[in-house]
């Protein structure tokens, strides 16, 4: 019988204890924007740790040289792709890299990126501008 009533004033200190600590953690929780914030603040950080990095860009000077070693130009297309680079390049500078012997398929891409790269850039200035719903719904000016 004593054993029992230590157990029942046991059992009502861990209730009181417990709904204490229920009412501090209702008085302190975050506001949901706060949690929000929090928790894209931890994704976004667990991917830098993960090691996901830009590629290194490739070079005009690079290029020269991978076609002087012999390269494909697929090969060089390829590479090029896989860094993310785009070449903004005058329709000189064209000229001399194809007296220098690059390929029209390398010139094109190289070409093509600045061109792809001008046209994702202006597709989000009008985004921007236009809103969702575009030029006469969005939050532009009328």
């Amino acid at each position: 019988m004593i054993q029992d009533a230590a157990t029942t004033w046991q059992t009502d200190l861990e209730i009181r204890f417990e709904a204490k600590m229920m009412e501090r953690f209702k008085n302190s929780s975050l506001n949901p924007a706060a949690l929000l914030v929090l928790i894209c603040v931890a994704l976004l950080s667990g991917c830098s740790a993960f090691g996901f990095k830009q590629p290194e860009p490739v070079t005009v000077g690079q290029v020269i040289q991978m076609n002087k070693d012999g390269m494909p130009a697929d090969t060089i297309i390829k590479t090029m792709r896989d860094s993310d680079t785009v070449y903004r390049l005058s329709a000189a500078q064209l000229a001399q890299l194809h007296d220098m012997g690059l390929s029209d398929p390398v010139l094109n891409y190289m070409q093509q990126t600045y061109i792809e790269a001008e046209r994702r850039q202006q597709s989000a200035d009008d985004w921007g501008r236009d809103g969702m719903w575009g030029p006469m719904w969005g939050a532009s000016d009328w």
